[in-house]
C-alpha cells in the first residue's frame, strides 16, 4: 500500500510558472502482528527510523521497519 501511495505521488503533474514540478515521497512503515504487543511510541519510532533509512538510501522509496521482539 505504501509503495502504491509513493507511485501515485510520483505520477502527479504540477506546473508552476510554466515548469513541471516533480514530486516524490519517502515513506517509513512500521507494523507488527499482533499489534497489541507494541506501544504506539515504539511503532512511531520504528517508522521514523525507517523513513530516515529511505532518505539516506536515495529517497523516493518505501522502507519497512524491522521490529524485534522484546524480551
Amino acid at each position: 500500500v505504501a509503495n502504491r501511495i509513493r507511485e501515485a505521488i510520483e505520477r502527479l503533474q504540477f506546473i508552476h510558472a510554466g515548469k513541471r514540478i516533480a514530486l516524490s515521497a519517502s515513506l517509513g512503515v512500521a507494523g507488527r502482528i499482533p499489534l497489541q504487543h507494541e506501544t504506539s511510541a515504539r511503532l512511531i519510532a520504528a517508522a521514523d527510523e525507517a523513513l530516515y533509512q529511505a532518505k539516506e538510501n536515495g529517497r523516493n522509496r518505501v522502507v519497512m521497519a524491522r521490529l524485534q521482539a522484546e524480551g
